[in-house]
Formats: structure tokens, C-alpha cells, sequence
């Protein structure tokens, strides 16, 4: 197995769970390992051939921005599960988080360390309006799913009341209400924020999705569309 690293990424995230640790980030510290066969890249030199590190870096710092952890040990299960589901060619994660100011008068930091595989992540597939929707991972705060949007298809627009949700572009051409999308470009929605997306690529879309808590359907709240003028005769 062939790997690539990420040593010592510093992301400021909530995490604890003492009143004083919710009022405010704390630094992590990551160390990060990709399996894959990067065979293929060492000789084609092609990038979409292995795993985008940098891309990476700003998939795990969203992630872990966005939700408000108690465990150190879910973010790492999330972190594991998101991974492994965005980027096919990623066969197995190690990581370590390491929270320095867990105990600051007793040791120099508290870590969790995991290692996960495909086989740790079985993925159910439901399947929706716009396409199908991979659900990566549950936990008991939290749900990571990718949605895929067939070509020709939208997300109609839509709000939420319970709900908070992060999503990104992981591929395909995607407008986000009206607008074309480019690179990542992540969205934090907060409740009451309406949005639609739509395919208008050749290929089946792609977005990843974070919601706080995990999907409830009746929370996927539609707006009708406004209704046209009556003409008068």
C-alpha cells in the first residue's frame, strides 16, 4: 500500500464537552494518511490519478469549522467516513488528533488515533428526485452523504427550520441558485436560507453534504414556485 501524508494540520474547531469548551474554538492538530496505489500517478504524472492533498486539507478544516464536536473521537469517525466517500481512490485512512489544551497541567496533549477501511463504511444508497443520495455516515449528531444529481436534474429549492447543512461541488457543473459553481465553493446554510441546485453538465453532479442533526425529511421544506399572472379574457 502506498501512502500520502499530512502532517501537523492546525484547524480551530468546538470541541469538548465543558460549558467553557463550547464558548469558543480550540486549536486540533492532525496527522493524516491516504492508502492508494499511486502507481498510476508516478508514471502518468496526471493528478486525477491519486488524491488532491491540498483539496484534502480544506475538505477536513470545513468539516471540522462547521460542526460542533463532544468527542474527539466522533470528529475522527466523520472525518474517516467523508474521506473515504468523496475520494474513490482512497482505500483505507489512519489519523491522529491530537487537543493540546485538553489537560494543559497534566500532559502535554490528549489524541484519538484510527484507522478505518472501506469495509468499516458500507454505504446505503436511497434513491431521490434529482438522482440518488449515498449516505456515508450517521452519527448521532450528524449525517455525511453525497448527493448525485443526474444530468438534466435539481435540487428544488428548498429551506430548512431544524436542520444546519455544509455542502460543496465535489464534481459535475452545478448551479447554485442561478449561479455556476466553481471549485469547492462551500456553503454553510443556516436555517431558513433558501436553496436549489441544478445540473446542467453531461455528467452526473456531485455535492457533499453535512447536516446538524442527521437528514430529516420533513425538515426538507419546498418553496412553491410563484404562480404566473392570470391574463384577463
Amino acid at each position: 500500500m502506498d501512502w500520502i501524508h499530512l502532517k501537523k494540520l492546525r484547524v480551530e474547531c468546538i470541541v469538548g464537552i465543558y460549558r467553557k469548551e463550547l464558548k469558543k474554538p480550540q486549536p486540533l492538530i492532525l496527522d493524516v494518511k491516504l492508502g492508494i496505489d499511486l502507481s498510476v500517478a508516478g508514471r502518468s504524472g496526471k493528478i486525477s490519478t491519486t488524491c488532491d492533498y491540498e483539496r484534502v486539507a480544506h475538505e477536513i478544516r470545513l468539516l471540522l469549522r462547521f460542526r460542533r464536536y463532544r468527542l474527539l473521537e466522533v470528529a475522527a469517525e466523520e472525518i474517516a467516513a467523508m474521506l473515504l466517500g468523496i475520494h474513490q481512490n482512497v482505500q483505507s485512512v489512519w489519523l491522529r488528533i491530537e487537543k493540546p489544551q485538553a489537560l494543559p497541567t497534566l500532559t502535554k496533549c490528549a489524541a484519538v488515533e484510527i484507522s478505518r477501511t472501506r469495509e468499516n463504511f458500507p454505504i446505503e444508497t436511497e434513491e431521490s428526485v434529482f438522482g440518488h443520495v449515498d449516505i456515508l455516515l450517521e452519527t448521532a449528531d450528524a449525517g455525511l452523504y453525497l448527493l448525485h444529481i443526474d444530468k438534466g436534474k435539481s435540487i428544488p429549492l428548498h429551506y430548512h427550520r431544524v436542520m444546519r447543512e455544509l455542502e460543496w461541488r465535489v464534481g459535475g457543473q452545478i448551479l447554485r441558485n442561478g449561479k455556476r459553481i466553481k471549485k469547492m465553493a462551500p456553503k454553510a446554510w443556516k436555517k431558513l436560507q433558501q436553496h436549489n441546485y441544478e445540473n446542467t453538465g453531461k455528467q452526473t453532479a456531485i455535492l457533499f453534504c453535512c447536516d446538524v442533526p442527521a437528514f430529516i425529511p420533513e425538515d426538507e421544506i419546498l418553496v412553491d414556485p410563484p404562480k404566473s399572472p392570470k391574463k384577463n379574457g
